[in-house]
């Protein structure tokens, strides 16, 4: 900027030269010949660049120039830097001897300067400012003399200056971006340093990022300028008006800036015909919306000497709802400083007003706030308050009303609710959160109490992708996620985001898709969580109530969370279906894969990346499941035993799986499945007349029943007529009921 305004100066410099030349100089002494002639020698000398103007018009007190030209580098050859079309100065004569000096007319027709950046960082006018003199620069240092006595001093007046159809054009050849002000007008009608003026300007911006839109914005300023013959610290500019247009965009502005020497200033403005329409040649997806009038205000004190604002109110409204602020801002370094209070009021209801994109939503309530921001902690330095006042809002499925709480803002890394109240799909519930943002890794406090929860349908995307989840044959399962390994692995190496949860959730009771329960409780305190679980340690425990899963390949896939929870349960049934071991058969009129329940339970420890399944129970009135082992979230890879009680007999049967997560394995763990048997005939806990019963019960529950390998069974039964004579019936009927249990093929004893 300092090189564009010594750039201006040089340019106005050769245009006085002319022109002082020619108002003390006699025509007879120094014809136009002999004037362009010293001009074009000075510019060469000086200036390194040519000059041109077509001829010079004088008389004793004016001067016209006509097609003024300053070229490019060292000749014209290489380009225009700026020209002029006409410049006419006219001085009254008389009032010189006064020591008055009054301008009848200046007028400046045509001006046009061009400015370029090169590709090497230059400018096109870096040869008309010469190397810094430091003997210049210390003189200029100096402090400034006392302005003479009022009585020695000039008196400037001018009835009229004028500029008529200017331009000055940037283009930066490094990005191509180019910028230029056109059309500009300037007129100052009798300009006094003594008395007000007035000062009309107008003028088109013009802005282009290389092979982007370009934006054209018309500017028109009135303004009552008031010198104080030069005493700045009493002058002052009245905005009369300052407008601007873009589309359908207006701006106004008005006010005043008074004391030059410590500039104050008191302005108002607005802003409409703001739409997304504007934004369509940068953003064209954008949805419907329409803002009303917005209300400027601004009142504020500068200190140059010190490069600093103080701010005493600025505020932005629109409708009921506003923001305003106030503090200090500072610009005397590297960085701006800044410390600022705001205060936010917002009316959600009408919201809906300005664009019926949130209509369906239906927000309503008020939320206000109290916030500080400095420019301290990389501007991350913002604390305050927001409160929730009977907030409302619906998203498909779910509906918020009644919400009530405030959120605390320690800073943007430390943020806490000790209450949020209100009811979820019309059911209370209580909240409270904190989290910090620490050394990068997110730390979240989550406590919740719902009274109730129940979705009638998924949200649109969910129900999207569970619809893709119809139940599966094992084989059909197994194969389908053939092709997970690829993506997880993909994510895997993009989770980058760490996460420290501590979780204390309860519900009461639940009906959602796939599932209903009559309660619901979760713990958790892990840490290192990312979106594939490869580094996560902690504990996780929850607590299932009465209910049933009527879908569980669907009801897993909705949720990442609800997967890990039932994991051990979704690789028992699909290692158990490859096994054609029907664990959770239909009870009475249940449909065909409902899982019912009587309780869950689950308590599971992570240690980097490898979940312990300390405990995991599923009981139902048919079968018992517990289970053990581990879970390999860096290669997927799975250990685990499950022990199935089937009705009363508490004969558990055992199958180890392994494998991986996408691919489970499993097989009959014989001696285990026998040796438990065996054990509960000798402990008399399984009876002849139970295991009868628990057969029979067992067979009509499970569709098809199918006898176990005659291997199996006569291992059984001499093992049994081995240990306890007159039990061996017992030990058959036993495992007649077991047969119930297993579709298994005759032709091997195991399957994979």
């Amino acid at each position: 900027m300092k090189k564009f305004l010594k750039l201006c100066f040089k340019i106005a410099l050769v245009l006085v030269i002319l022109g002082v030349a020619a108002l003390v100089a006699l025509r007879l002494m120094f014809p136009p010949e002999k004037l362009k002639s010293m001009a074009l020698e000075y510019a060469k000398n000086n200036l390194q660049r040519e000059i041109s103007f077509d001829g010079i018009s004088l008389n004793l007190v004016g001067v016209t120039l006509d097609n003024f030209a300053i070229s490019e580098n060292t000749t014209f050859q290489n380009g225009t830097f700026a020209k002029a079309d006409k410049l006419v100065v006219k001085i009254a004569l008389k009032p010189l001897f006064k020591k008055r000096v009054e301008i009848a007319t200046v007028q400046l027709d045509g001006l046009d300067v061009n400015v370029i950046k090169k590709q090497d960082g230059s400018f096109n006018f870096d040869t008309l400012i010469p190397a810094s003199d430091p003997a210049a620069a210390a003189s200029a240092e100096q402090p400034a003399q006392p302005a003479a006595a009022s009585s020695s001093a000039f008196v400037l007046l001018a009835d009229k200056i004028s500029a008529n159809d200017c331009s000055f054009s940037y283009h930066d050849l490094q990005t191509g971006m180019k910028a230029s002000v056109d059309k500009l007008n300037l007129e100052i009608n009798q300009l006094d340093l003594a008395e007000p003026f007035d000062v009309k300007i107008n003028f088109n911006t013009f802005y282009q990022q290389k092979n982007g839109p370009a934006v054209a914005v018309p500017v028109n300023i009135a303004l009552r300028v008031f010198l104080s013959n030069l005493d700045m610290k009493n002058a002052y500019v009245t905005v009369n008006d300052i407008s601007a247009s873009y589309k359908t965009v207006k701006f106004q502005l008005k006010g005043g800036v008074r004391d030059f020497t410590a500039p104050q200033a008191d302005l108002t403005g607005t802003l409409s015909g703001i739409s997304n329409a504007i934004f369509a040649d940068f953003l064209p997806n954008l949805p419907d919306f329409s803002l009303p009038v917005i209300n400027m205000n601004l009142k504020a004190a500068a200190d140059l000497e010190k490069s600093s604002a103080t701010i005493s109110q600025a505020k932005l409204s629109v409708m009921d709802s506003a923001l305003s602020a106030y503090g200090t801002v500072g610009w005397n370094g590297p960085a701006p400083t800044y410390s600022v209070n705001a205060d936010l009021t917002t009316n959600l209801a009408q919201i809906v007003q300005m664009t019926s994109t949130v209509a369906g939503f239906n927000p309503g309530g008020v939320i206000s706030g109290s916030f500080k921001a400095t420019d301290k902690n990389e501007g991350k330095d913002i604390s305050g308050s927001v409160t929730f006042k009977d907030i409302s809002a619906m998203y498909e499925p779910f509906t918020v009303s009644q919400l009530n709480g405030t959120v605390n803002i320690a800073s943007l890394d430390n943020i806490s609710s000790n209450s949020l109240t209100g009811l979820l799909n019309g059911e209370k519930f209580t909240s409270s959160f904190s989290y910090q943002n620490i050394k990068d890794v997110m730390n979240v406090v989550l406590n919740l109490d719902l009274a109730k929860f129940t979705l009638k349908e998924l949200p649109a995307a969910a129900a999207e992708t569970t619809a893709e989840a119809a139940p599966q044959t094992a084989a059909e399962d197994s194969a389908s996620q053939e092709a997970q390994p690829a993506a997880q692995t993909t994510a895997a190496s993009s989770g980058n985001l760490l996460l420290n949860l501590k979780a204390n959730i309860k519900v009461g009771p639940i009906e959602v898709p796939y599932f209903r329960a009559d309660g619901f409780s979760l713990t958790a305190n892990l840490t290192d969580i990312t979106d594939t679980m490869t580094k996560a340690n902690g504990q996780v425990s929850f607590n299932l109530q009465p209910g049933a899963i009527t879908n569980l390949d669907s009801f897993v896939k909705e949720n990442k969370i609800v997967k890990i929870l039932l994991l051990p349960i979704s690789i028992v049934r699909k290692v158990a279906g490859a096994l054609n071991v029907e664990l959770f058969p239909a009870q009475e009129n249940a449909q065909k894969g409902e899982i019912s329940f009587t309780s869950g339970e689950g308590v599971y420890t992570f240690v980097n990346g490898v979940m312990r399944v300390d405990k995991t129970t599923f009981n139902s009135q048919v079968t018992d499941i517990s289970g053990s082992g581990t879970i390999n979230f860096l290669t997927q890879a799975l250990d685990m035993k499950v022990s199935a009680t089937v009705l009363t007999s508490q004969t558990p049967v055992v199958i180890k799986i392994g494998g991986t997560m996408d691919n489970p394995s499993g097989k009959l763990d014989v001696v285990s499945t026998v040796g438990s048997l065996v054990g509960g005939i000798l402990n008399y806990k399984t009876s002849g007349k139970v295991v009868s019963g628990t057969a029979n019960a067992a067979g009509n529950v499970a569709s098809g029943a199918v006898k176990t390998t005659g291997k199996v069974a006569a291992t059984a039964a001499n093992a049994a007529a081995d240990t306890v004579k007159g039990t061996v019936n017992a030990a058959k009927d036993a495992l007649k009921g077991l047969g119930g249990l297993f579709k298994k093929s005759d032709s091997s004893e195991e399957k994979k």
